[in-house]
């Protein structure tokens, strides 16, 4: 009745709301994705889409339909891995988007063990903040996500992978050493964030609301995308910021920068999250790195604190 190919051409136009974005995503010109909805229309008799100049929306049988179709493609995926699983073939391609701080300083000393343990899996690691990973996973764009905040939405699935802990950092000048701010005196302070999609500035922005701040008085006076450019902004005496220890190791140990303790604020410490999207079928691959990291968290942990 149907080809897998008008199935996917379908779910990826309905996840994009754009047939322009299915178009690139499946290398096809627009016209041909729009041809292949029409027949599925067609032979459905039913209108699945409303397009106008802006958006595509899906109608009542539409939204019905991508439910189903999602389904299908699904249990496809994994019809296929299943029959390669049984030729005792070990392979695929695995996407993973992390966060800043498990994408630079916690994923990159793992891929190289997991690698060799499993030679046949191609690992693809991209870096964005929390936010932009939660829609890479809400649009399975990507098979794993490692973020720094418990975001919540229905279709993900989150797991505590390994702990963090954010602290307040200065410029390792004379007058910041042995330094110790109240929590007004930070809000007052010149800061140096990442942008507001950031696993780490979320965190602190709800601290500082737990304690009673207006977060939007914040005297903002950089924001960087990058937790490095963050730490060479301080060094340089441009103001004060929040990172993950783990990030800060390097330059406290070298005294480029200092730890400003805040009192009476509580404690900044967090989890990094293993996500992944619950509808979209878990291959091998993916099952296989999550099992890794699962089995290998407390080991994982010490190595990373032991630098502490």
């Amino acid at each position: 009745m149907f080809s897998l190919r008008q199935l996917k051409a379908f779910v990826l136009v309905a996840e994009n709301k754009s047939f322009t974005k299915a178009a690139k995503r499946l290398y096809m010109t627009q016209p041909a994705i729009s041809a292949q909805i029409k027949v599925l229309e067609d032979r459905l008799e039913v209108q699945l889409m409303e397009r106008n100049d802006k958006s595509v929306v899906l109608t009542e049988a539409g939204q019905l339909f991508y439910e189903e179709a999602g389904k299908i493609l699904q249990l496809y995926e994994g019809f296929m891995e299943a029959i390669d699983e049984l030729k005792g073939i070990r392979r695929g391609r695995l996407l993973i988007s992390a966060s800043t701080i498990p994408g630079e300083y916690v994923l990159p000393m793992l891929m190289g063990e997991f690698s060799r343990e499993y030679p046949g899996i191609e690992l693809c690691l991209k870096i964005a903040d929390t936010g932009v990973v939660v829609q890479q996973l809400i649009g399975r764009d990507i098979d794993l996500g490692i973020i720094g905040a418990p975001i919540q939405h229905e279709t993900i699935t989150l797991s505590e992978f390994i702990s963090d802990e954010l602290i307040i950092i200065g410029p390792a000048t004379e007058g910041t050493r042995d330094l110790e701010l109240t929590p007004s005196e930070l809000v007052a302070s010149k800061l140096i964030l990442r942008e507001p999609d950031s696993g780490t500035r979320m965190m602190f922005c709800k601290t500082l609301e737990n304690n009673g701040f207006d977060t939007e008085s914040l005297r903002v006076v950089m924001e960087l995308g990058s937790t490095r450019a963050i730490i060479t902004a301080v060094e340089s005496g441009l103001g004060l910021s929040v990172v993950s220890r783990l990030s800060a190791l390097d330059a406290l140990q070298l005294g480029k920068v200092r730890e400003v303790k805040v009192s009476g604020m509580g404690s900044l410490e967090r989890s990094l999250y293993l996500a992944w999207n619950h509808n979209r079928y878990i291959s091998y691959s993916a099952r296989a790195l999550l099992e890794y990291l699962e089995t290998n968290k407390d080991r994982i942990n010490k190595l990373i604190w032991s630098r502490k």
